[in-house]
């Protein structure tokens, strides 16, 4: 399983590949993932494009593949998490949080929502009219 991510950061090439390589970010940070990381000038003089490319499977191969995609440890979602993360440090100095999500915006954390419930109690008690 040949996997992408890539993203724009607003940046001369040879300041991003630095930034990258000093701050610690990137697929290092999700384990043991083969993966080729290349740094190319945005068209239009739009900043530099990281692209990063995923070359080994998951443990156990399409099992593994599957089980690491229900537990949300699958190692592309993490390195595009690493990626917004990234762009966000260098662009605004902070990784950008908000009240509903004061950990910030993570993959894994997506899997950990559940689908709407009704009330417990009907809508006339709970002050609704």
């Amino acid at each position: 399983m040949n996997s992408r991510a890539a993203i724009t950061v607003h940046r001369p090439p040879d300041e991003v590949e630095r930034l990258w390589k000093s701050a610690g970010h990137g697929p290092g940070a999700v384990g043991d993932v083969d993966a080729t990381v290349t740094f190319t000038e945005a068209p239009g003089d739009r900043g530099t494009e990281i692209h990063v490319e995923l070359g080994r499977t998951a443990p156990g191969g399409k099992v593994g593949e599957a089980i690491q995609g229900l537990v949300a440890t699958a190692p592309l979602a993490k390195v595009k998490d690493e990626l917004r993360h990234f762009k966000q440090v260098v662009e605004t100095g902070v990784v950008v949080r908000s009240d509903g999500s004061p950990e910030g915006e993570r993959a894994g954390r997506k899997f950990d929502q559940r689908p709407a419930q009704p009330l417990a109690e009907p809508a006339a008690k709970a002050g609704a009219r």
